[in-house]
């Protein structure tokens, strides 16, 4: 195999990443720009003297190693589909809006557009649907809009970041090798306490507005278009029940979701008058709401195994050039750099940090942040002896959480259109997307949720102390 000199391995890092972001900028799909970077690093290669047979299998050893994690993202979208017929997440968002209250209604915004996001695994959806209603009544009310918008976002992409369900846990969980189940408890160690800070912050700025009325009439169409388009029974949350419970015993991802599906199915069937076929159609292509109600019927018409097909290719083309860095040997000459200055665990996770904000910043987005790190640091974790499902929550804790308060970022002008508030004007409420990353880096200095290789990753609410 040929060696690659410093500069010529830096050149085939950098080259494909300004193809990245160049045409994510320029208004191009995360799949076309990967693709592209797969190119470009294929063709630096053969202008190296690589032969072409070499960088094939490169590709092919790269792109194999994400099958597993293909496997469970098409499950989830499965999941969605037959979730939504068999009217688990309806209740569960129907059983949400009943406990909003004038006293509590900020904090209660944010838990609702949390527990939605996590329901439904889109942030952008709980913002466009949830979120709309909730901020008509925070107008209702007379409360500021940016402190609503403010809830509103935060929630959403806490859930977002959280849900098994979302397409940025199944690729910051695919690119850095990571299954899904130990991905979500390893970032507990940054979300519990930003969200349990954020919601003492939110009942404390929204106790002012106590003693307002509420304008109930969106949040009573929302539950009346649930109610009258579904069988809305606890019941219908066993199969959520059961994939927690087996989630929790560390079951593996394909049977805890095959589970879940499975009840769903037979819930779809017996409760919600749906065929046998109609649900599996369900399945591959995705449910359909038509309820009559534009906003609900957006947020539940979703899922299927097709609805998928944008993160599974993501995730191969991500796979393909993590392979053609890593077997070519362009990483491990830039990792024998980066080892002269990385020289422990805190080290590495701030590196981390800085990286994946420089991308946000360049207008990588959320996807480059959630894939490209995956490739660079996944071996330099590995050699560090730290889990790779700290390296898979540090991108999360960048890549999911910061791109709403960045202007120029896709989240930025879709929440600040949606809301009719500029991002400067709820970035100071948005309090966990600009906490998180600055949290990452504490919980690397004390050394808290910094798990080992060799460690099962479990959640302990009080912290004990790692080596680093």
């Amino acid at each position: 195999m040929k060696t690659l000199t410093f500069g010529q391995a830096l050149a085939g890092f950098i080259l494909p990443l300004i193809a990245v972001i160049s045409l994510v900028l320029t208004g191009n799909n995360i799949v076309i720009a990967l693709f592209a970077a797969v190119l470009v690093e294929s063709f630096y290669c053969l202008f190296r003297g690589f032969k072409w047979s070499q960088i094939e299998d490169a590709l092919i050893q790269g792109g194999s190693g994400m099958l597993g994690a293909i496997l469970i993202m098409i499950l989830v979208g499965i999941m969605i589909a037959v979730w939504m017929a068999s009217g688990t997440i309806p209740s569960l968002l129907y059983y949400g809006m009943k406990i909003i209250s004038p006293s509590i209604f900020l904090p209660v915004t944010f838990l609702l557009c949390m527990l939605t996001a996590l329901a439904t695994g889109t942030s952008w959806g709980s913002a466009g649907t949830m979120g709309i209603a909730l901020i008509g009544v925070a107008a209702g009310m007379g409360m500021p809009l940016p402190l609503a918008a403010g809830a509103i976002i935060a929630g959403a992409i806490i859930g977002d970041k959280m849900s098994p369900l979302s397409d940025s846990v199944l690729l910051a969980s695919a690119s850095s090798g990571t299954p899904v189940f130990d991905l979500i408890p390893c970032m507990f160690y940054t979300t519990v306490p930003l969200g349990i800070l954020c919601f003492i912050i939110y009942w404390i700025l929204g106790g002012r507005y106590a003693s307002g009325s509420m304008d109930m009439e969106a949040i009573t169409t929302l539950t009346q278009g649930l109610n009258s388009a579904f069988h809305i029974n606890p019941v219908m949350l066993v199969p959520l029940i059961i994939v927690l419970i087996m989630s929790a015993k560390k079951c593996p991802g394909f049977l805890t979701f095959t589970c879940g599906i499975l009840t769903g199915i037979l819930l779809a069937v017996l409760f919600q008058g749906q065929s046998l076929n109609q649900v599996l159609n369900y399945a591959v292509n995705g449910y359909v709401c038509e309820s009559g109600l534009e906003s609900l019927d957006s947020l539940l018409s979703r899922g299927g195994a097709l609805s998928m097909g944008q993160i599974v290719f993501a995730s191969l083309m991500a796979g393909m050039f993590s392979g053609s860095l890593k077997y070519l040997g362009t990483l491990e000459v830039l990792m024998s750099k980066l080892k002269l200055v990385v020289k422990n665990s805190t080290s590495l996770v701030i590196t981390t940090v800085g990286v994946c904000v420089l991308l946000m910043l360049g207008g990588g987005g959320q996807y480059s942040t959630l894939t490209l790190p995956g490739a660079a640091f996944g071996d330099f974790y590995k050699e560090m002896d730290v889990h790779s499902a700290v390296l898979g929550r540090t991108m999360e804790d960048v890549g999911t959480m910061i791109e709403p308060i960045i202007p120029w970022t896709v989240s930025g002008i879709y929440y600040s259109g949606l809301f009719g508030v500029t991002v400067a004007e709820y970035f100071p409420y948005t309090i966990i997307a600009f906490l998180s990353p600055l949290l990452a880096i504490l919980n690397a200095v004390l050394g808290i949720g910094i798990f080992h290789c060799s460690d099962q990753i479990h959640y302990h609410p009080f912290w004990r102390r790692k080596d680093k």
